[in-house]
Order: C-alpha cells, then sequence, then structure tokens
C-alpha cells in the first residue's frame, strides 16, 4: 500500500522541491564560463570573484602550464632541483633574496579576500593538471599559494637589487630589453573628446615576464590587461573606468652597507664603536642529477652580505625584503573607479621603482614616480656604498606617496615617459626638479632618449589626436634624428668626396639620401642604414655623433670617415647578401619554433624607434626579435565605457599545434595591427571561438 503523507504531504513535497531548487541554483551559481575569442584571449565571466580567479588559474594552466609552474620554480630558487646545475647561481640569488621564505612566514597577513583569490586560482591551475596529467612536468612542484606571493617579489626584486649592484659598481651595461613606452592626453588634445593611454612595456618576449592576456569579469570586477604567469591580478590595463602602465625609471629604493669587519673575527662588524655579531644561515640547495650545494648566507642587521672585500663586507638594505603586499596593490588598482582610489591603491607602495602613467574616463591623467624609498639622513652620499659602522647612516623611516615626483593634468594636455628624465616628460615643465631630494628625483636633467624625443614630437604635433594617428605613435618606425645624418652624408659627398668615389658610391648615396627614415619591412635603405652605422662605429675614432645630432659642422677627417663607413657597408652587404638592396624585413625578423615573419621597427644599436624590437647578435645574416613591444595596448577612456586595443608578440597558447601559438605575431604584429579587445559581452559574443562552465570546488 502506497505510503500516504496525509495533510503535510503538499507541504513536505513543496518543501523538498525548494530545496533541490535551492541546491541546483547554488550549483549554478558557483561557476565560471571561459569564453575564448578568436585569438584565443580568455574572457572569463563569474558570479564571484573567487569563480573568475578560479577560471583565470584554469586558463593560464590550459595555454602555458609548464612556463607557468617554472616562473613558481624560479621564484623560490629551485631551478636547480628541477633542471641541473646551470641554473645553481640564479637560486642562490633566490635565497639571498628570501622570496620563498618571507612569503610563506607572512602570507597569512595578507587580507581575506586576496588569500581567497589567490587559493581559487591555483585551484583552477590545479584541476586543470589534474585534468591533463600528461603535460605535468616530472619536475612540477606541489603548489601552495605563497608561491604567488614569492613570484610577485621575483618580478620586482630586479630593480632594487640593480639599483644595489650599480652602488657596488658591478653592473653592466644598462639593460636594453627593459626599456619601455607610455603616453598619455588629455581629451582637450584629441579628436575622440577623451583621454587616452598607451601602454607599452618593452621586456623579453620569454621567461618570467612574458604577460597572460585577459579579460576579467565579475560584479564589482571588470579589468583587461595583463598578469604575470601564475598570477591571479593584472599587472598593467584599464577597467571600465581607468588605465594604468609602468615604465622602467624611479626613486632609488635601495642602498649598500659597507661594514668594517673585525680583523680578529670575520664573522663581527662594527657598530657605534662595538663589535657585532653577524647572523649566519646555511642554505641547501638541491641540484638535479648532482649532490646538494650548500652555502652559507651572513646577514648584518642592514640585510645580506653580498661581497667581501679584505677587511670590508657590504651588505643590501631593501625596503622590499620583507614585503609581500604586492598582489594586494595589483588587486585595489585593477578594482579602483576614480583616481583617488588609485592613488590609494599605489600609495601600498609595493611596486619597484617605475614610471607610473594614468588616465579615466573623467579626463584625467596622472604621472607618479612611486617606489618604495627610504627618508635617508643627510651628509651621506646615497649613490655610493655608505658607512655601516654608525647609527648616523641609519634610515629614518620611508616616505609616503606624497613625498614622491606626481604630475596631474599637465598644462600642455599630454605627457610621455619613455624611459627619459622626468623634466623631458612634458612641456611646460608642472613641477621644479630642484624641490627633491637627489633620490627621489634618481635622475639627469634634460636626458632624451631617441623614443622620449620622437614620442613628444608626435605629441606635442598632435593638437587633436585620432584613433588612427594614436595608432600612428604606438608603431612609430622613424628613427628619430635620421635626417641629421643624411644631412651630414649629403655634406661629406659634396665637400670631402672625389669625383671617383661619389660614382662609386652613387647608389649607397642616393639610397640613404632618398629613405624616408622609417624601418619598414621593405624599406633596402633601412638595411643598408643600419649596416653604415655599424661600420661607423668599428672605426677608429668613430665620427662625433653629439655632432651630427646637433647639426653641427664636421671635420674633413670625420667626412672622410664616414664616406668609408658607407663603402665598407656596402660591401659587407654584398658579402652577407650577395646584394646592397636587401629589405629590412629579410634581415628583421620574429620567429617561434620553426616560423619567422618580417618586422618593422627596432633597437638596431644605432638609435631605436618608438615601435622597439630588440634582438640578439645575427644568426645567419638575420636579426631575431627576441624583446621589445610585448603587450602594446591603446586605450580610449570614453565616458561611456573605454574602448581598447591590443598585440602581443607571439600568441596566446604556447601549445605548437595550436592556431594561436604564432597567430598574433605573424597576422598582426608583422602587420604593425592592434586587435579589439571586445571588452564587453556584447561586443565578445560577435567573436566567440570556444565556450567552457567550469564547477567551482569549495576549498
Amino acid at each position: 500500500m502506497p505510503h500516504s503523507f496525509g495533510s503535510v504531504g503538499p507541504f513536505l513535497i513543496a518543501l523538498t522541491c525548494a530545496a533541490l531548487l535551492a541546491a541546483s541554483t547554488s550549483g549554478r551559481a558557483d561557476t565560471v564560463t571561459i569564453y575564448r575569442d578568436t585569438w584565443g584571449v580568455p574572457h572569463i565571466y563569474g558570479r564571484s570573484e573567487r569563480a573568475v580567479a578560479f577560471g583565470f588559474g584554469y586558463a593560464q594552466a590550459e595555454d602555458r602550464l609548464e612556463a607557468l609552474l617554472k616562473n613558481y620554480l624560479m621564484a623560490e630558487g629551485r631551478m636547480a632541483e628541477a633542471l641541473g646545475p646551470d641554473w645553481l647561481e640564479h637560486d642562490w640569488q633566490r635565497r639571498i633574496e628570501q622570496h620563498a621564505r618571507v612569503s610563506r612566514e607572512r602570507y597569512r597577513e595578507l587580507p581575506a579576500h586576496v588569500r581567497t583569490l589567490i587559493e581559487y586560482f591555483q585551484a583552477g591551475v590545479r584541476q586543470y593538471m589534474e585534468e591533463h596529467p600528461e603535460e605535468v612536468p616530472d619536475w612540477a612542484p606541489e603548489l601552495e599559494p605563497a608561491q604567488i606571493v614569492a613570484l610577485g617579489r621575483y618580478i620586482i626584486f630586479g630593480w632594487p637589487m640593480g639599483e644595489a649592484a650599480a652602488e657596488l659598481g658591478r653592473r653592466d651595461e644598462p639593460d636594453d630589453e627593459r626599456g619601455s613606452n607610455e603616453w598619455a592626453v588629455r581629451p582637450e588634445r584629441t579628436a575622440e573628446r577623451c583621454a587616452m593611454l598607451c601602454i607599452d612595456p618593452h621586456v623579453p618576449w620569454d621567461g618570467p615576464f612574458r604577460w597572460y592576456e585577459a579579460r576579467l569579469h565579475a560584479p564589482n570586477l571588470h579589468v583587461c590587461g595583463y598578469a604575470i604567469l601564475g598570477s591571479p591580478v593584472m599587472g598593467l590595463g584599464h577597467n571600465r573606468h581607468l588605465a594604468w602602465t609602468c615604465t622602467t625609471g624611479g626613486p632609488d629604493t635601495t642602498d649598500v652597507y659597507e661594514e668594517e669587519i673585525n680583523p680578529k673575527n670575520p664573522r663581527q662588524y662594527r657598530y657605534d664603536g662595538a663589535w657585532r655579531d653577524m647572523r649566519v644561515e646555511k642554505i641547501t640547495i638541491k641540484v638535479g642529477g648532482a649532490p646538494d650545494v650548500v652555502r652559507e648566507l651572513e646577514w648584518t642587521h642592514h640585510g645580506p652580505v653580498v661581497l667581501r672585500e679584505g677587511n670590508k663586507a657590504y651588505a643590501v638594505r631593501t625596503p622590499y625584503l620583507d614585503q609581500v603586499g604586492l598582489s594586494t596593490q595589483l588587486y585595489r588598482m585593477n578594482k579602483a573607479r576614480n583616481l583617488k582610489q588609485f592613488t590609494a591603491a599605489t600609495g601600498l607602495n609595493q611596486l619597484m621603482a617605475q614610471n607610473v602613467m594614468y588616465a579615466d574616463d573623467e579626463g584625467n591623467i596622472l604621472y607618479i614616480r612611486t617606489g618604495r624609498v627610504p627618508v635617508r639622513p643627510k651628509g651621506f652620499d646615497w649613490s655610493r656604498p655608505v658607512p655601516g659602522n654608525t647609527s648616523a647612516s641609519e634610515w629614518q623611516g620611508l616616505h609616503p606617496q606624497s613625498d614622491l615626483i606626481r604630475i596631474l593634468n599637465p598644462p600642455a594636455g599630454w605627457m610621455q615617459n619613455c624611459n627619459v628624465d622626468p623634466d623631458t616628460m612634458t612641456d611646460p615643465l608642472p613641477f621644479d626638479p630642484d624641490s627633491y631630494p637627489d633620490y627621489i628625483y634618481h635622475s639627469g636633467r634634460g636626458r632624451y632618449n631617441p623614443r622620449g624625443a620622437r614620442a613628444s614630437e608626435l605629441l606635442a604635433a598632435n593638437e587633436r589626436l585620432t584613433l588612427d594617428a594614436a595608432m600612428g605613435i604606438v608603431n612609430d618606425t622613424h628613427v628619430h634624428a635620421v635626417e641629421r645624418w643624411q644631412e651630414a652624408l649629403a655634406s661629406a659627398a659634396e665637400q670631402a668626396a672625389t669625383a671617383t668615389q661619389r660614382r662609386q658610391l652613387a647608389l649607397l648615396l642616393d639610397m640613404i639620401a632618398e629613405w624616408d627614415g622609417r624601418l619598414e619591412t621593405d624599406s633596402a635603405a633601412a638595411t643598408l642604414f643600419r649596416a653604415w652605422r655599424t661600420m661607423d662605429e668599428r672605426q677608429e675614432p668613430a665620427v662625433d655623433r653629439d655632432a651630427i645630432r646637433k647639426g653641427e659642422p664636421l671635420t674633413t677627417a670625420q667626412q672622410r670617415s664616414l664616406l668609408k663607413a658607407l663603402a665598407d657597408a656596402g660591401a659587407l652587404l654584398k658579402q652577407q647578401y650577395g646584394k646592397v638592396s636587401v629589405p629590412w624585413g629579410d634581415v628583421h625578423r620574429a620567429r617561434r619554433g620553426d616560423r619567422s615573419w618580417p618586422l618593422a621597427g627596432g633597437k638596431p644599436g644605432i638609435g631605436s624607434t618608438l615601435r622597439a624590437v630588440g634582438t640578439g647578435e645575427p644568426e645567419g645574416g638575420v636579426l631575431y626579435a627576441r624583446s621589445g613591444q610585448s603587450c602594446t595596448t591603446l586605450v580610449l577612456l570614453r565616458p561611456g565605457g573605454p574602448e581598447s586595443y591590443s598585440v602581443t608578440p607571439y600568441g596566446q597558447s604556447d601549445h605548437p599545434d595550436s592556431p594561436h601559438y604564432t597567430d598574433q605575431g605573424e597576422t598582426l604584429l608583422a602587420r604593425k595591427r592592434l586587435k579589439p579587445t571586445w571588452f564587453t559581452r556584447s561586443e565578445l559574443l560577435e567573436h566567440v571561438e570556444s565556450k567552457k562552465t567550469l564547477q567551482i570546488p569549495e576549498l
């Protein structure tokens, strides 16, 4: 006989159905959808930030799992364990910087909502690894949240430790692979009647600095941009209201202390008339295929000892050594809705020394020369190692952001910082450089580089900047001041060449004279110009380049040197290529795997272009790109919502069989094009390549 519910039956049935419906609804809410657009870029939509973080981790693993895991190992100083002895010194430097230890010890100090994002992000990575065990390398580390904190520290530490190396006099020539462009324009200077921002960092195209592009959408979180692979927050990009970017340059954040060592005890140092004991830490580095390496790291109260010379030891002191807040700051920058919220986020001072530039939908443009800057006592030269044996040289706290250089809405309506001195960013200059301490200004006076000079020239000339003109600046391939070289060569040919020389050099002289000065792929004159300048710099002595840039007359001997360099350049081209007319795109190319494609622009060692491309040594007469424009983005901050365009050097995926392995490089970068970011859902849905919905686990 069927069971009878009696009078309570309908109520129980309704209650049961309601519970099932609630459970089903809850399950649907706890999901994330990853749309891939036609370039393979993920647009991640979720009903919560934790869901989006989970999807972001999954998407990164889907595209670049091995590189992501390497980033964690590099940050922790465990690459030698996985890949062998070649990584030993790299790992030793990471142990000096203490990324793994500090990140684990202080992880719980992060705000709970930031820890939630980190943990759900790694849960997304972990789920992909469980679904695709065949892609997980044998050396893959166990995932733990502190790795993301360590990764953030690793990415920024090249700057403070580079400052320390400079003070020790041990830094090599400046690394051209870490230059960048940025510029901002106010609405009154644009035909679009909105602020514009150019995001254009120049970093290596492979390794930990290779950016990961995505769009993230959750309630109160809508951001388009680029993250360091393995991180759940965007480092550069824009949201619905504002955009931001960075270039290298900034205040002095780090010092070296010269410690006086006790001649009778090498583990003691003098401080205010007394001997103090160093702290000594034994560090074991595991090495794959070889015995463990054990080293001792010495510490004074100033920091780790990085160099000993006789009875002197040099300790690095940096205010970043104990910091874990970069993810927190970036999260707040991602979420900021206006100028006040953005500057409150940057005021946490977790970024390395950088030129931060900003624009918003209210028309504001902002520059902050940011960094974590100690307050130094007077009486010391802080550009060199300072005495560590006295308390008189101790820091006196940290400067708040309000003490640093800041430009808001300059009178010119535009500004740029392509790694130039702050006083050359805009004209007229709205601040007094002499009002800042040297260690805050931390730059020369009036120093331009070719990129900065060219950017200022173009921005000043465009009083009503259009979208097309802005794209032209982003992709500009004109070698700054090339006209001076053309004039100098023409004068040399007229004044110092014999009739025979002019006849012999006629083709080469005409190629240089008729050239438009642009490093375009079809330009043979661009190839000749590079060869000419290269041969000139090999001469002893080389021609006075400053005199040429200033338009000053050259001596007859210098003019003859220019002509000889041109003749040598023609001979070199004939030797290498069998002819003197060689298109720039034949010798200047991008490459990934077994594919290569021509590339305009360059950093050819003879003056760079705004469209920066760094290359290695020639291979078979070809310069292959390895750095430069890495995530170029143009953002228009329209009051009704942003409009943005972007390009990366290769493609979204690291899988050689993926259509997105080289598609952006071959189709966009090679043609000086940027793609629409399709930031809104309505734009995206017209360009969807795939869709995947994931269930979010409870952690």
